[in-house]
């Protein structure tokens, strides 16, 4: 073999490994970002409301400033003219609105398929089936995701066609009650329209985040027409990664504070910062026993 082969040879060799140690570089560089991502979820996907020292009036118009953000649909990006060179920024405005505030209350349904409210700080049975009841203290856009714990992918289970037709955009102070829209030929008795628990040895706790915003948000459905005739398909708009979820909370600036509901056990967060009164994203948590 002469020189020029031998120096060929050793060239591809080396393109070779060359190669091999970047694929590998990159395979380790995406497993750390993973692993920092599920760390990271399980400090950042949790409630963040404190119970609110004096009673939040949610009726009473304030002074709030309108704050554009990248992952909303109305969101303009800054541009900058030729002749300054200078960035224009987007402009923020004041209104007079009420301060977000939402209301969550959960239900479990009985055999005749009654419903009876219970305290969210209880424990459940894998067996419990459950409903969620939210209202908003005005219009705007409501997203619920549901998670075996904080490191997994969460399913939307709101918007869904089982309720509000689809829609994610929801009328002040109107409860809806997810599900209690099953078509009866998928679900001929009336108590299994409801939440069925994960069991136990998958997921002891159950993770639920109600997103509650001003403006539709970007990558996220805001209008649902499934037409699957599956139970569980007409149930979820689909996966969610909780990378989103864990980026939505860290472009919040908001400041929540938790009271009670309507109800003895409903509970009512509000954002009570006017400076950023752009959503409301909480999560809380279902505990589950074993049998």
């Amino acid at each position: 073999m002469n020189q020029k082969a031998i120096i060929g040879k050793i060239s591809l060799i080396t393109a070779g490994f060359i190669f091999v140690f970047a694929c590998t570089e990159t395979v380790f560089a995406q497993m750390d970002e993973v692993l920092m991502v599920k760390q990271k979820a399980k400090t950042t996907i949790r409630p963040k409301a404190k119970p609110a020292p004096t009673r939040i009036d949610i009726v009473k118009r304030v002074s709030i400033v309108r704050v554009e953000k990248k992952n909303r649909k109305n969101y303009t990006k800054s541009t900058t003219s030729v002749r300054t060179k200078v960035a224009s920024k987007p402009v923020s405005k004041t209104i007079e609105v009420p301060l977000l505030a939402i209301q969550l209350k959960l239900m479990i349904v009985n055999k005749d398929g009654s419903e009876s409210e219970v305290n969210p700080l209880s424990t459940f049975l894998p067996t419990d089936r459950l409903r969620l009841s939210v209202k908003a203290n005005q219009r705007g856009f409501l997203y619920i995701i549901r998670q075996k714990s904080p490191e997994d992918d969460g399913e939307i289970i709101f918007p869904t066609t089982l309720v509000n037709g689809g829609r994610n955009l929801v009328s002040a102070n109107y409860e809806y009650i997810l599900p209690t829209n099953c078509p009866k030929d998928i679900v001929p008795v009336l108590r299994e329209c409801s939440l069925t628990l994960y069991p136990y040895d998958e997921s002891p706790q159950e993770f639920f985040t109600l997103i509650f915003t001003r403006d539709q948000l970007i990558g996220l459905p805001d209008d649902v027409k499934n037409t699957r005739v599956s139970l569980a398909n007409l149930m979820t708009a689909g996966k969610i990664k909780s990378k989103i979820l864990i980026d939505l909370i860290d472009d919040s600036n908001q400041d929540l504070v938790s009271q009670t509901g309507d109800t003895p056990f409903g509970v009512r967060i509000v954002n009570v910062n006017a400076k950023d009164n752009e959503e409301i994203i909480e999560t809380f948590i279902l505990n589950k026993v074993k049998k």
